[in-house]
């Protein structure tokens, strides 16, 4: 049975015998197997027990006796099977778990849709599926904002979009941000200056100032603050992610008046309000980029997001062919980057 993500009603959730969770968002997979557990702990007083696939495929003994006995101390357990894939499948009897009412988690990374795991979590009755994908930046914008309220702190939409504009946030970075936040709180008042000087400190800014360098076509800067981040250690898909937002940014900002082509027309009437620091940038981006060229750039976006991660291994060297490329429209005539 298919859950979603967003909206998660944990109570009915872990009434399942068998719960499969599984996507590339790694916080968002840790979030919802922490409510489970803490779920199972108030309904059922489960105590949770990990163990990787790998581990009980060597070691069926194990996993026979996790599924067919009881504790030796009379405590009910949550199996969580981390790295989970069809194989497990091959060693694990879910009639024989399902009869002696044992509660599994399944954790695993992207699965096919011809995955046999996910097959059956998505078509059995007592099994859960729930998929845990990217957070869209509409989706990070909302949990920021409903995370700050849950610690009674109002902030207007401006201020979050302003957030955005100068971070590149992921759920995991909101998480470290509002576990700040609670701690300042106990001996000072938060305010949003003292907020943006808190995400400032908390986020490497380093992500948006190459995509603005290279959606500005400033190759003199971008070539600095590559080799900058390279000393400390590359992630391509927060460089994506950040430019993906960006690039979506100013398409929006071209779709929202068809009736000019005016950049800073276009800028001061675009709703929500663009952060101040942001508007000349953002100007000088859309006069460099129209909206064939953006929706291509975004084509190759995501081309080269699936090349880093079939080549992880050389994924910064496309990712620096690309950013170069991009900075000097170059990649928009050839693909074979």
């Amino acid at each position: 049975m298919i859950f979603k993500s967003f909206g998660l009603n944990f109570n009915y959730l872990t009434k399942k015998n068998f719960i499969l969770i599984y996507g590339e968002n790694a916080s968002l997979l840790s979030e919802i197997v922490e409510k489970i557990s803490l779920q199972a702990k108030i309904d059922y007083d489960l105590k949770t027990k990990r163990y990787q696939e790998e581990y009980l495929i060597q070691n069926q003994d194990v996993l026979d006796q996790l599924i067919n006995s009881n504790s030796l101390f009379g405590d009910r357990e949550l199996l969580i099977i981390t790295k989970s894939t069809d194989k497990i499948l091959e060693k694990f009897n879910l009639k024989i778990s399902e009869e002696n009412n044992k509660k599994v988690i399944f954790l695993s990374d992207a699965l096919s849709k011809k995955s046999k795991l996910r097959i059956l979590a998505e078509k059995g009755e007592n099994f859960g599926c729930v998929a845990c994908y990217h957070d869209t930046p509409e989706q990070l914008q909302n949990i920021l904002s409903e995370r700050l309220k849950e610690n009674k702190i109002n902030v207007s939409r401006e201020f979050i979009n302003s957030i955005f504009e100068v971070n590149s946030l992921n759920r995991q970075d909101i998480n470290d941000v509002i576990s700040k936040i609670q701690l300042i709180q106990k001996t000072s008042k938060i305010t949003e200056e003292n907020l943006k000087d808190i995400f400032h400190s908390s986020v490497d800014n380093n992500n948006f100032e190459i995509i603005n360098f290279c959606l500005s076509g400033d190759k003199k800067n971008i070539n600095r603050t590559l080799n900058n981040i390279y000393t400390q250690g590359i992630n391509f898909n927060e460089i994506l992610a950040a430019l993906k937002y960006k690039v979506k940014k100013l398409l929006d900002i071209l779709e929202s008046d068809l009736s000019t082509k005016d950049p800073s027309r276009l800028v001061e009437n675009f709703k929500p309000p663009i952060f101040w620091k942001e508007k000349n940038i953002v100007k000088e981006q859309l006069k460099r980029w129209d909206k064939p060229d953006l929706k291509k750039l975004m084509e190759l976006i995501y081309d080269t997001e699936i090349k880093c991660k079939k080549n992880y291994d050389v994924s910064n060297i496309i990712l620096q062919q690309f950013i170069v490329s991009a900075s000097n429209k170059s990649c928009l005539g050839n693909r074979c980057i």
